[in-house]
């Protein structure tokens, strides 16, 4: 009988280590090659969230707003995106500004686009309230009222909070994306866009 638990044992022991190893076979994408693990795991009530560091003054942000708007369009109902400016310099902490100051107005994802194509096409600055008040202007954004909002204490409230989740994550390069609080990756550990995308959903999966 003895005997008979034993073996019993021995094939559950490799049972297990079979089905793990066909587990582990099946995980496409593995943390700490293709994402990073930065925080631990939220509650699994959370509600699914991606946020995507960037910035308008960011060449590769430029570059990736086309495909990053056409996968933002096939996402499923209740996962939401947030983005988050970053504010490493001068130049990215005005245009971290103008993005909030738009978002306060609800305006930033409307002339988002356009302020990529003037910045990097055009290679026309934006620094200053003024010279990203006019832009917007011939856009037809009111000038005072974005003036008011640049300097508004909800732009500066979200600009604590921006620094506050650049260092929770370690954030030191954008384009970058944090998925559901807990993984993240880019396009270096991705290794390209399409396969960027491609593990995005897979980590709002797990």
């Amino acid at each position: 009988m003895k005997r008979l638990l034993a073996m019993l044992s021995v094939v559950c022991v490799c049972f297990i280590s079979v089905s793990s190893a066909s587990a582990l076979a099946f995980e496409r994408y593995v943390a700490g090659v293709h994402y990073k693990i930065v925080a631990p795991a939220p509650s699994k009530t959370a509600t699914p969230h991606v946020a995507g560091f960037f910035s308008y003054a960011c060449p590769h942000c430029d570059h990736l707003e086309p495909e990053l708007e056409k996968w933002r369009q096939g996402l499923p109902p209740g996962v939401q995106f947030q983005r988050v400016p970053a504010l490493w310099n001068p130049t990215f902490k005005a245009m971290a500004k103008l993005y909030y100051a738009l978002e306060s107005m609800q305006l930033a994802e409307k002339h988002g686009q356009a302020i990529f194509e003037v910045i990097h096409r055009k290679k026309r600055s934006l620094l200053g309230d003024e010279q990203s008040a006019l832009f917007l202007q011939s856009l037809g954004v009111d000038k005072e009222k974005l003036l008011q909002a640049l300097n508004s204490d909800v732009v500066k409230v979200k600009m604590r909070e921006a620094k506050g989740l650049l260092a929770k994550y370690r954030i030191a390069g954008v384009p970058g994306f944090v998925v559901n609080g807990r993984y993240f990756i880019d396009n270096r550990l991705a290794g390209s866009t399409e396969a960027l995308f491609e593990i995005i959903n897979f980590l709002l999966k797990k």
